[in-house]
């Protein structure tokens, strides 16, 4: 079989997006989402049994919507930790499916050919939710490997020797050395915080702060994907919000960075537990290198704040990936596309067999 033959695609998984790129030039990104409708008026209204994309925030009043990774769920935390019935747990499951093969096919997989595929998971995800992306895989791909999100940001960036990788998701946040090989899981750290957590914690500072204002979460979010910042600044943010039905101009600024904050101390927490961990005559390779992925890799004077808590160091090097959306996704695909027609091959006769293929996935 040759490589013509064969469609790869790259995933990222992820909590709030998802991103994929496929070896035919095409990339796309969908919210990690998928609406219901509530009854059959809504059926009948939408014209469609399952709604995807941004129509989900325009017709939410009539969806029941779910995310199948909020909250760590599938990717990071078992349905105990995450505090979910059987019921909601197996409908994320089929949310997860659902989104995997509609992210799937926004990149126009020729028909009839093999499809092999690299999806990212946080870097410390345990072997049933590993198992969990890969069933709900399964139906899309003829053969699939689950990676580190981190790895698959640094294969990308050929970042693969003495660099630290940062990613900030939605639902985790994981700190990965780069060591040149594949990152075992006692090397890395995953948080169970990113911009969720930014997000309610936004919303209810300014709830609090404003209890006239009228603020929503996808408003909160975008806010904080407009002007999020940690660091000192000397520019207020103001934005407008409802109160009692008329627009009302309000300063967020003090809420904003406080939410924003609530995130950057663990983060820096778990890069000095990493930091500890150095081989001495390799510490200042890996300070200088310093990788910052995913969403909340934006947020503004990030990169400054990680800097200076590494001056008992001696100082630390950080920079931004150049695509915070795609990142992984291309760097999946090029791992992807990278694995041995022969790898590919052992990975679909165990799938055929029904064997578990996680010890080729981790």
């Amino acid at each position: 079989m040759t490589d013509r033959e064969i469609t790869y695609i790259g995933m990222d998984l992820g909590t709030f997006k998802t991103s994929v790129s496929c070896s035919n030039g095409k990339r796309d990104v969908v919210l990690s989402a998928v609406g219901w409708p509530k009854d059959h008026i809504a059926r009948g209204m939408l014209g469609r049994d399952v709604i995807f994309g941004e129509e989900i925030f325009e017709q939410r009043l009539a969806l029941n919507v779910v995310r199948p990774f909020a909250k760590g769920v599938l990717k990071y935390l078992g349905k105990e930790a995450a505090g979910m019935p059987g019921a909601d747990l197996e409908r994320h499951k089929e949310a997860a499916r659902l989104l995997v093969a509609h992210a799937v096919s926004l990149v126009d997989a020729p028909a009839g050919c093999p499809v092999y595929g690299v999806i990212g998971v946080p870097s410390r995800a345990s072997v049933a939710n590993k198992q969990a992306v890969l069933e709900a895989a399964k139906d899309s791909f003829d053969a699939v490997i689950i990676a580190p999100e981190p790895f698959t940001v640094a294969f990308g960036m050929n970042c693969l020797t003495q660099t630290v990788v940062i990613d900030i998701g939605a639902g985790t946040t994981d700190i990965c050395p780069m060591c040149g090989s594949f990152p075992s899981d006692e090397d890395q750290v995953t948080l169970p915080i990113g911009g969720d957590v930014v997000d309610e914690r936004f919303l209810a500072l300014v709830r609090e702060l404003y209890p006239d204002a009228k603020l929503s979460e996808r408003r909160a979010r975008e806010i904080k994907e407009k002007y999020g910042f940690v660091h000192n600044m000397n520019e207020k943010v103001l934005v407008t919000l409802p109160s009692n039905g008329e627009p009302k101009q309000y300063d967020v600024t003090k809420p904003l960075k406080e939410a924003c904050s609530s995130i950057a101390g663990p983060i820096i927490e778990g890069l000095k537990q990493i930091v500890a961990r150095f081989d001495p005559d390799f510490q200042d390779s890996f300070l200088q290198n310093i990788l910052l992925s995913g969403g909340g890799s934006q947020m503004r004077g990030l990169d400054r704040l990680l800097e200076e808590s590494l001056k008992q160091y001696g100082g630390g090097n950080v920079r931004k990936v150049y695509d915070c959306v795609f990142a992984g996704a291309v760097g999946a695909l090029r791992l992807a596309m990278a694995m041995p027609e022969e790898h590919w091959s052992q990975i679909r006769t165990l799938e055929s067999a029904g064997k578990e293929t996680l010890c080729r996935a981790a």
